[in-house]
């Protein structure tokens, strides 16, 4: 008997003769040829576009140069150095003249001057004021070249200017203009003697047009085209000889190489081939007409040989059903549409599989615990039954996955299936539960229990103790101990629910409210709950609205420095101006934040507005005092937080030591080197650490030395111990302040409200205090009136403290 694939030789191959004859006539390769001719043509006109403006920044830059270093302000600083009067009111000056510099294709980012020594006179930069003049190779070759040509005697014409181009890290293109002038002479004038004072200015500039370029690129060819501006190196020439070439494939493009830098315009071969697609269609249209022609004259004998089987198995294929009755039978013969059929049936039987099953743990998925649950139920109505459901999931789950992978997250959630069935199955009969107990994982680590038939609430509560009693001393995997405990939400049909939904929904509400009140926990459904939910939906929208409308306001708690009595800065609160939230208050709306990721945007706006206003009151007021700004535990995971306070500093103008960012203690985990490594990306940019409400979470002494901490905040529980008569708590404070000093850092004692527990603190060591003993939290006019105040005080003792008490 003949092959199905042999016939199927005979049959296709007239056809394909057919085809490969007609294709190899179209002139497809003319086409394309032509099509990259013109766009050829158009990247070579933007290059030329870029290049030329580009030269025109030079120009500008150039010529702006000239004006400033010509300029009065530049000339009065200058005289003041080479006279010996340098004084601050020139440096001022020099300053207020660099930032009223304006340039339609960048902005100034730093402007030095040196002598001809080499030594820094002045530096002017907007990204880091902290800086120095980097005596970069470009510099040392311009300088090189100056000395060299100047002669002992005699005039030299020389050129004193050189341009350097370079790309920062961050992907930012500058433009460095280096010029050697002398104020005896005007700037004009290149011609120089051994005589002369000369300085040399380094300007720096950052291009903006580059977006620019990309839009335009963008209109005329593609979203995906790719612009590349990179740097060749210095010139001392504005125009020089420019190099075209074409680049290599498989991408097209072309690139500009000058003196100073590169410009490369590549298109994707994506975007080539939407150019060429209608050249295709057209292609296939032909192809398509030949094969329609060709099919009529092969149909006769691809019916008998190959369509006949194969609508037989169709229709097979059409009466079966994943999850229900598989009607295809197995084939006896060899053929190839036998073998097709056969191994079709196999891939349906492992297709049923999988849908019913979840395949990780081999439990029935969520799906098929539907199916059965609506069963249940149907039965249950029918039969006066009543159900339980169990809605739960691991405690501490996420730790492990993000701490040990998610192999070992997937290894531990096929172990914990298995134990759970191994108890269903050895001891649910001993509590009188029906064996049609049903165990599936819904999704995650979530899973669900239906336990059938149930005579008495007590023996659901029995079934869900000795659950978590599994889990009492931790979960064993690969000899290593994992603190695992799971959160048991039950609900019952019909007193709670009486469809499927309904019933699955209140088991989770149940689940959440036993994850809220403690880990290991069983919770029943009670009306109570949904209102709870609600309520939290409530806030949840409540807090959009109040972001989208700016519906908060902040108030400052004054810090006392202990050993002088005076306001040494303040904690920024966060409170509301909205009606809504104003009804639930912050230690209910920011748990609600927190769970949502509201919280995120809610962070930013405390952080944004506190540092504008800090750098509002260091110009008005003078004011040197820190702003302590609490952040939530979500940030310790954003990627992009610490780039966001880096800016935010940038913009406002504030020294990064003047903002310390506070941290809760108990958002720290043991050996948690990701939040440590984001603490210690903060506290490079010089940002001050805190960490708040120290001895309530369970980071030990030892592990103080791992975070990159300036400050220590005694938790208020432990101040009000001081007054409680309990002699045995007192040493935990002193505990605290001395191992704090072993560590260097800074101690602020919190919540001190009487003269005795102030006393205490004082006398143990602690740098700063807080509380309403010295201050409650302050609107904006009020702390000002504080600090304007307190800047009248020229000397005050240690009890001029309590001159800050607040009723």
């Amino acid at each position: 008997m003949m092959k199905l694939s042999v016939k199927i030789n005979f049959i296709l191959l007239p056809v394909m003769l057919i085809i490969f004859s007609i294709g190899g006539i179209f002139s497809y390769n003319s086409q394309k040829a032509q099509i990259l001719s013109s766009l050829s043509d158009k990247i070579k006109y933007e290059l030329k576009y870029i290049s030329e403006d580009l030269n025109e920044a030079i120009h500008e830059f150039n010529l702006l140069s000239k004006i400033f270093l010509s300029s009065p302000s530049t000339q009065s600083y200058l005289n003041s150095i080479r006279f010996g009067n340098n004084n601050h009111y020139a440096n001022q000056n020099l300053t207020r003249g660099i930032r009223q510099i304006e340039l339609r294709h960048g902005y100034i980012t730093s402007f030095g001057l040196i002598d001809a020594n080499k030594q820094e006179l002045f530096l002017y930069d907007v990204l880091n004021p902290f800086s120095s003049i980097e005596v970069s190779k470009s510099l040392n070759t311009h300088l090189s070249y100056i000395n060299k040509s100047i002669q002992t005697q005699g005039v030299t014409q020389i050129n004193p200017v050189t341009y350097e181009h370079r790309t920062t890290a961050d992907g930012f293109d500058e433009l460095t203009l280096i010029r050697t002038f002398s104020p005896d002479q005007p700037i004009s004038i290149t011609s120089f003697s051994q005589g002369h004072t000369i300085y040399t200015a380094i300007i720096t500039i950052r291009l903006k047009h580059k977006g620019a370029y990309l839009r335009v690129l963008q209109t005329v060819f593609d979203d995906n085209v790719k612009l590349s501006l990179l740097s060749s190196g210095s010139s001392q020439t504005m125009e020089g000889e420019t190099e075209l070439t074409m680049l290599p494939k498989p991408d097209y493009g072309y690139q500009l190489v000058s003196e100073l830098w590169s410009i490369m315009i590549l298109l994707p071969r994506s975007y080539l081939n939407t150019l060429y697609r209608p050249h295709q269609i057209l292609f296939f249209s032909i192809v398509l007409s030949v094969t329609l022609f060709s099919f009529f004259f092969l149909k006769g004998l691809i019916v008998k040989s190959i369509i006949t089987p194969v609508v037989r198995l169709t229709k097979q294929v059409e009466s079966t059903e994943i999850g229900g009755k598989i009607n295809i039978e197995r084939a006896q013969a060899n053929d190839e549409v036998a073998v097709l059929s056969n191994k079709y049936l196999d891939l349906i039987m492992e297709l049923d599989d999988l849908v019913k099953h979840d395949h990780l743990t081999g439990l029935i998925n969520r799906n098929q615990f539907n199916k059965a649950l609506k069963y249940l139920i149907k039965d249950g109505i029918e039969h006066h039954k009543k159900i339980a459901v169990l809605y739960f999931d691991l405690d501490n789950f996420k730790h492990v996955n993000d701490r040990f992978g998610h192999y070992i997250g997937d290894e531990l959630l096929k172990a914990f299936s298995v134990r759970v069935n191994e108890y269903l199955a050895y001891r649910a009969e001993g509590f009188n539960i029906n064996n049609n107990v049903i165990f599936a994982r819904m999704s995650g680590d979530e899973f669900t229990i239906i336990l059938p038939d149930i005579t008495d609430i007590k023996e659901v509560e029995i079934v869900t103790k000795n659950l978590i009693s599994l889990f009492d001393d931790g979960f064993k995997l690969d000899e290593m101990v994992f603190d695992i405990g799971i959160s048991i939400g039950a609900a019952i049909f019909p007193n709670d629910a009486i469809d499927v939904p309904s019933i699955l929904k209140k088991a989770d509400i149940a689940m959440y409210s036993a994850k809220r009140f403690r880990q290991s926990y069983v919770q029943f459904y009670t009306s109570k709950l949904s209102y709870q939910i609600e309520r939290q939906g409530r806030i949840t929208e409540s807090l959009k609205t109040a972001l989208r409308r700016n519906e908060f306001y902040l108030v400052y708690m004054p810090i006392y420095d202990c050993s002088t009595g005076l306001v040494d800065g303040c904690e920024v609160l966060l409170r509301v101006s909205s009606k809504d939230l104003a009804a639930y208050g912050p230690e209910e709306f920011i748990p609600v934040a927190e769970q949502s990721g509201l919280i995120k945007g809610i962070d930013y706006w405390v952080i944004e507005s506190a540092i504008k206003q800090l750098s509002i009151w260091r110009k008005q007021l003078d004011f040197v005092g820190v702003f302590a700004i609490n952040f939530s535990s979500w940030e310790l995971k954003n990627p992009d937080f610490v780039d966001k306070v880096a800016s935010l500093l940038a913009f406002y103008d504030v020294p990064a030591h003047c903002i310390e960012l506070e941290i809760t203690e108990t958002c720290f985990v043991p050996d948690d080197h990701r939040s440590i490594a984001m603490l210690s990306k903060l506290h490079n940019l010089g940002v001050r650490l805190s960490l708040d409400d120290f001895g309530t979470g369970f980071t030990a002494f030892s592990q103080l030395i791992d975070y990159p901490l300036d400050t220590l905040k005694v938790d208020r529980m432990f101040i009000n111990a001081i007054d409680s008569g309990e002699s045995e708590d007192k040493p935990l404070v002193d505990i605290i302040v001395e191992i704090a000093k072993l560590y260097n850092l800074n101690v602020v004692a919190e919540g001190i409200e009487t003269k005795a527990q102030l006393t205490h603190v004082r006398d143990l060591g602690c740098h700063q205090a807080q509380g309403f003993l010295l201050s409650k939290p302050l609107t904006k006019n009020d702390f000002v009136a504080l600090w304007t105040s307190e800047k009248q005080v020229i000397e005050s003792p240690l009890t001029g403290i309590e001159c800050g008490q607040t009723e």
